[in-house]
């Protein structure tokens, strides 16, 4: 079978400093995996190269079955591999619903002038995207604060816009970035069943890095585990929290540390 995300030999060295060396892994569709590592890792690092916002020095990124490396963030959009950030970047001014639409902008695909004129071709792709914003919504719990403004929301529901303008470009597979920074327990939980609920009822697969090892042991099928930008253990949540030199390396420090 041929994985959704096949990472290989991927290596990024800034000057003189390797962030990432010659990381290897696979992703199958619908798998849930984990990144993580001690602060400095290269985690974000790989990500940036994974979606297109950063080249590589080294190495290929194919995504299902076609080489990605290097291509632009907009293109890899398209081809249905989204990421959202370790921050909850929302326009804050906006309303949620206008947030999640502009998410799903990428695919709207109607030329300038069938806009102005409002051709039925326009209509049509109008109403399909109105149709996604509004399901991505439901899928994620924002369908009560659609009108609301952004930025006077709670930062947990803020959070969640941000997977939401993920959610709306269609993606098959979802990169987060560190998507339990600044939640509460009870915040982290209930988003660790979203993020199950995406793989097991939407069919969209995961790739994220946490440093919340509750969310990760807890929601992972795999686990990856990077200390000075190399990979020093793969597998199960069990696997992981025995392995000895993760224990040592990183799961020993602070197994509840938040990013």
């Amino acid at each position: 079978m041929t994985p959704l995300l096949k990472v290989e030999g991927l290596s990024k060295s800034f000057g003189g400093l390797a962030a990432v060396r010659d990381l290897s892994f696979e992703l199958q569709e619908g798998e849930i995996v984990g990144l993580i590592g001690p602060n400095g890792a290269g985690k974000s690092t790989a990500f940036n190269m994974i979606s297109g916002a950063m080249a590589p020095t080294s190495g290929k990124i194919a995504f299902a079955g076609e080489d990605i490396t290097g291509r632009k963030p907009s293109r890899v959009v398209r081809q249905g591999l989204a990421r959202t950030f370790q921050s909850a970047t929302v326009y804050p001014k906006s309303t949620v619903y206008e947030n999640v639409y502009r998410g799903a902008l990428c695919h709207f695909g109607v030329p300038v002038w069938a806009q102005i004129t409002q051709t039925g071709t326009y209509r049509q792709a109008l109403k399909r995207t109105h149709e996604q914003v509004s399901k991505v919504l439901e899928i994620t719990g924002l369908s009560p604060y659609r009108d609301e403004i952004a930025g006077e929301l709670a930062y947990g529901h803020q959070k969640r816009i941000g997977v939401a303008i993920g959610l709306a470009s269609s993606p098959c597979l979802l990169l987060l970035d560190e998507p339990a920074a600044g939640l509460n327990p009870e915040e982290c939980a209930e988003f660790g069943r979203l993020l199950k609920s995406l793989r097991d009822e939407h069919r969209i697969s995961l790739l994220f890095v946490e440093h919340h090892m509750a969310l990760v042991m807890g929601t992972c099928d795999k686990i990856i585990v990077l200390v000075q930008g190399q990979r020093i253990a793969q597998g199960t949540a069990d696997e992981i929290r025995n392995h000895p030199a993760v224990i040592e390396a990183y799961l020993g420090v602070d197994e509840d540390a938040h990013a």
